[in-house]
């Protein structure tokens, strides 16, 4: 709809900030991601009474501390709770609300909380597919992987324009359930979006598994060079993102294979 718009009009106000809002999520990259930002932040501080606005900030102050983007300078987990409490409060029957509570709930690594928000959400509104992509993401990260998986599976499947996020959830829950011919599907489809170390890692343990022996030197190389602390000790990362014991345990060990994280 938005896309409809951008093409056939003038967008302004929220609309604009939701299409530079679902740009960064298809190319996550600090630009795109300022870009959104910044627009959702105007709208903010000009006296919004959208919850979507604040349910939005919330999850990009997120990607924010966690890809450690320039801005918003000082980004921290506490200020995305802020927000994300912010829009339920302004929207308590909004499905996007729940997700983005959950999304930060999940981070601060309360597993229990997120997937009650996340069901929530999808329960508010099942026949969107990000809502459904969203509620398998978190019970795949919350290692309820055989139910997860196949949830958003079947969205990402549906449509074919998704986020990069979903194949990178792909790629963990197929990974976990022993799938690796799906797995390194997934993360192939990562190739188009910028780097991130955990993107990089599971394109590194798909070409490991695909017997792609140049592609695991070529990321081998770009993780060392661009991710120096992550390929010295992945774990360490892993367990800062809240990723559960085993999951951890099953990547480090895959990396370790292909070549990276001897210290870990």
């Amino acid at each position: 709809i938005y896309n409809y718009i951008e093409q056939t009009g003038t967008p302004n106000g929220l609309t604009q900030c939701l299409l530079l809002n679902g740009k960064y999520y298809l190319d996550q990259n600090a630009r795109t991601h300022e870009a959104a930002y910044r627009c959702l932040e105007k709208l903010a501080n000009g006296g919004t009474k959208s919850s979507l606005v604040y349910s939005e900030l919330a999850s990009l102050h997120l990607e924010a501390v966690s890809d450690h983007y320039a801005y918003p300078s000082n980004a921290t987990i506490e200020t995305a709770v802020e927000f994300a409490h912010r829009g339920v409060q302004m929207g308590p029957t909004s499905p996007y609300a729940h997700r983005s509570y959950g999304y930060v709930s999940s981070r601060l690594g309360n597993t229990d909380e997120a997937i009650r928000w996340m069901r929530k959400a999808y329960e508010l509104n099942p026949y969107d597919l990000g809502m459904a992509a969203a509620y398998g993401y978190g019970l795949i990260f919350a290692g309820r992987y055989v139910e997860g998986t196949p949830i958003l599976d079947h969205a990402a499947e549906t449509f074919s324009g998704h986020p990069t996020w979903w194949d990178y959830g792909l790629f963990v829950g197929e990974l976990m359930l022993g799938d690796m011919n799906k797995a390194v599907a997934a993360s192939m489809a990562l190739r188009t979006t910028a780097t991130k170390s955990h993107y990089l890692a599971a394109r590194l343990i798909g070409a490991k598994a695909a017997g792609q022996d140049h592609l695991v030197s070529t990321l081998l190389k770009q993780l060392t060079t661009e991710f120096p602390k992550f390929a010295a000790d992945p774990r360490a990362t892993f367990v800062e993102r809240k990723y559960p014991a085993d999951l951890t345990d099953r990547l480090v060990q895959a990396l370790r294979a292909a070549g990276l994280g001897s210290q870990s």
